[in-house]
């Protein structure tokens, strides 16, 4: 039999990590399958909030700066604090 590779979707479920795939694979593991498992949700998350994803996002906003909310604004004019 061949590996099996599980993955959780991103935006799966948000403010937890979805537990299926990580039981499925448990579950294979007692049976003597190969399994990897990933969560998509976490890889997102994880290039979203990095230095270089922060700083794609506030490239992105910086031309529609007027029409961002007072809470956008506040955020980007604090930006070097999210990108240390």
């Amino acid at each position: 039999m061949k590996d099996i590779l599980l993955i959780t979707p991103p935006f799966t479920q948000l403010n937890t990590p979805y537990p299926a795939t990580a039981y499925l694979k448990g579950f294979l593991n007692t049976k003597g399958v190969a399994s990897y498992q990933m969560d998509l949700g976490i890889e997102v998350l994880l290039k979203l909030f990095s230095k270089e994803g922060l700083q794609n996002i506030f490239k992105a906003a910086a031309p529609n700066l007027a029409i961002l909310s007072e809470n956008c604004q506040r955020i980007y004019a604090l930006k070097e604090s999210f990108r240390s």
